[in-house]
């Protein structure tokens, strides 16, 4: 559908409800994917899903209806079955009406239209790379590879219109051959700014490099974390962030703002048109806006939803979909070349678990290359071992902070922590 046929059909929802309170949402997704595993593809998809999602309330409940029936003749009958079950809801305690008018949204640019079409040819060849790599050097690759389009307009009662399409390319890869494995996530709106050949021929040597690991010496290192390791620990801190939470003594970020949390080195902000860019709307078509949740250690701002900000006199804030860690200057090669004495250098976490939310306590495992180093140099690799952290108290004892590169939605430096006893 064409931007101008989403809004009519939006606005023909709108006009034709019979309740105060309507809010439409109107989605398109393509998403194809090729998936491989054991150097070969193993699936290979492209699907196209359009939806409506349909919110009406009457002051006192709601109810929300979902449909694939995207047709000027069904909107009688959808509203119908929306009225349906908004007749027989329960009041919400915490209804809010539809957002006020008036909402500004940003214009978002990240659309790419080669990208949006999907061509196939550069899927199957990314994978056909990786996996003629793979064998040459006689490792397994495996991972997933792909473009989504995405498109939606959304309408609010209150007379709020907004729209937004997005394109994303991505690979995700991974080689290994036994214990020894290296990984790469990569993204971009555009699939030819993809570095798809430099980042399978980076893999292939990183896995190579991670053959025959020793286990680690217990004792005092300082740690190296690539970008991957710190954006697996990041999305940990923005989930406690909840204002909500925090008031009810949830998490550790309780009676804290305007506090200092953290280090001075670190800085956690959304840029709605940073890199990466962000969303210009929510799911209520809230309006998104910059914010610094954290700035040099001192807890700034908090998310908060629309009921808890009016219940709470504050404005509401959510994350616009990225987020960004403030970085220094110099690649992770650089940082490794800085650092003297012992230090263990982290590719990437996984199986990443909360201990205790109150104290925001993380468990996880190493994965894809722990490497030994010393006085600026990688001596070798070091078995994968479990660990217990906690990121805030990691990020309080930032010692430096390398370039901030593009991992997912976000934008995160490679740092080096001062010295932490291991084993």
């Amino acid at each position: 559908m064409t931007r101008e046929e989403m809004v009519v059909f939006i606005n023909a929802i709108l006009e034709q409800a019979s309740v105060p309170d309507v809010m439409a949402k109107l989605t398109e997704q393509r998403l194809a994917t090729v998936r491989f595993g054991q150097n070969r593809i193993t699936q290979n998809m492209d699907t196209f899903e359009r939806r409506l999602r349909l919110t009406l309330g009457d002051g006192e409940r709601q109810a929300v209806y979902s449909t694939h029936r995207i047709d000027m003749d069904a909107i009688p009958s959808i509203l119908h079955s929306a009225m349906e079950m908004l007749e027989t809801a329960s009041p919400d305690p915490e209804y809010m009406p539809p957002v006020e008018a008036g909402q500004v949204y940003p214009v978002v640019e990240k659309w790419d239209a080669e990208t949006a079409r999907a061509n196939p040819d550069d899927r199957t060849g990314a994978v056909a790379a990786a996996i003629e790599t793979a064998e040459r050097n006689d490792l397994e690759a495996s991972g997933i590879t792909g473009v989504s389009v995405d498109t939606t307009a959304i309408g609010t009662s209150t007379g709020n219109l907004g729209f937004q399409r997005s394109t994303s390319a991505f690979l995700r890869l991974t080689m290994d051959r036994g214990k020894g494995s290296s990984y790469r996530s990569i993204n971009s709106v555009a699939w030819c700014d993809l570095p798809v050949d430099k980042t399978v021929e980076e893999v292939s040597q990183e896995a190579e490099a991670d053959m025959n690991q020793a286990d680690l010496e217990p004792g005092s290192y300082k740690l190296i974390f690539e970008p991957q390791a710190v954006a697996d620990l990041v999305p940990y801190i923005a989930w406690s962030l909840n204002a909500r939470q925090a008031d009810e003594g949830l998490t550790v970020f309780t009676g804290r703002q305007g506090e200092k949390i953290t280090g001075d080195m670190f800085t956690m902000s959304s840029m709605v048109n940073g890199i990466p860019k962000g969303v210009p709307f929510n799911e209520e078509g809230l309006a998104a806006e910059d914010a610094v949740w954290i700035e040099k250690g001192v807890l700034i701002n908090q998310p908060c939803q629309r009921y808890w900000a009016k219940k709470t006199d504050r404005e509401p804030l959510f994350i616009p979909g990225t987020l960004s860690i403030e970085g220094g200057e110099g690649s992770t090669a650089d940082l490794i070349n800085s650092v003297d004495g012992r230090a263990l250098l982290f590719r990437r976490f996984w199986y990443i678990r909360f201990v205790d939310q109150k104290e925001l306590s993380l468990t996880g495992m190493t994965r894809d290359g722990v490497f030994l180093v010393e006085n600026g140099k990688i001596i070798r690799p070091v078995k994968d071992f479990r660990w217990n952290w906690k990121p805030l108290d990691l990020f309080n004892r930032i010692e430096i902070l390398g370039t901030a590169v593009r991992k997912g939605q976000n934008s995160i430096p490679p740092m080096v922590i001062s010295e932490t006893v291991l084993g």
